[in-house]
């Protein structure tokens, strides 16, 4: 049995795809989101061996010191990547203003 606590947390970012089809041009200019960030931890045992509040803190943490660097680019795949590496997470969601979203797993 696979036993993971769900985490979510939200933030406020900015973003541009200067590679975006013509199609959606409009995503080549910096804009801004709310994103949405589901993290599963593995665990080992049922009586919380990770607790909810403190890993929270602990994304929430790490997302603001990975926006002090130049992510204004970055896609949803790649922050769930960097936070699913980071923490060693089972995996990581990250949503667009809760309208679309990539998932990363193991």
């Amino acid at each position: 049995m696979k036993i993971g606590i769900i985490v979510t947390t939200r933030f406020e970012g900015f973003y541009c795809w200067p590679a975006a089809p013509d199609e959606v041009a409009f995503l080549r200019h910096e804009h801004r989101h709310v994103f949405t960030v589901k993290a599963t931890l593995p665990v080992q045992h049922d009586d919380r061996d990770q607790e909810f509040f403190i890993f929270r803190r602990k994304l929430d943490a790490k997302i603001s010191e990975l926006q002090g660097a130049d992510v204004r680019t970055w896609s949803c795949e790649r922050w769930a990547i960097a936070l699913l590496e980071h923490f060693d997470l089972e995996a990581c969601e990250v949503w667009e203003d809760d309208e679309n979203g990539a998932r990363v797993s193991r």
